[in-house]
């Protein structure tokens, strides 16, 4: 854990040894959420992007759209609205 200043304008500098162990890139941004207690936590959005498109590619290797009418239709309008 570390103690880190927050200047007048209400930036905080993030150490480089931080950054580097939460695979912040700089220039970059950060997911910001802050808890009923106070606690504030800091994500990379990098990091979260590629997690999502893991989970969005392990769906899809299980995802047969036979299974999912309501999929078929939203395809089937995309696909005419496609040809319009």
């Amino acid at each position: 854990m570390k103690t880190v200043e927050i200047d007048p304008k209400g930036r905080v500098v993030i150490p480089k040894d931080v950054r580097e162990q939460s695979g912040i890139s700089v220039p970059g941004e950060l997911i910001v959420s802050v808890e009923e207690t106070g606690r504030i936590t800091l994500q990379s959005s990098e990091i979260s992007l590629k997690k999502a498109q893991q989970i969005g590619r392990e769906k899809l290797r299980t995802w047969n759209e036979s299974r999912h009418d309501e999929d078929k239709l939203a395809h089937k309008l995309a696909r005419e609205e496609d040809n319009h």
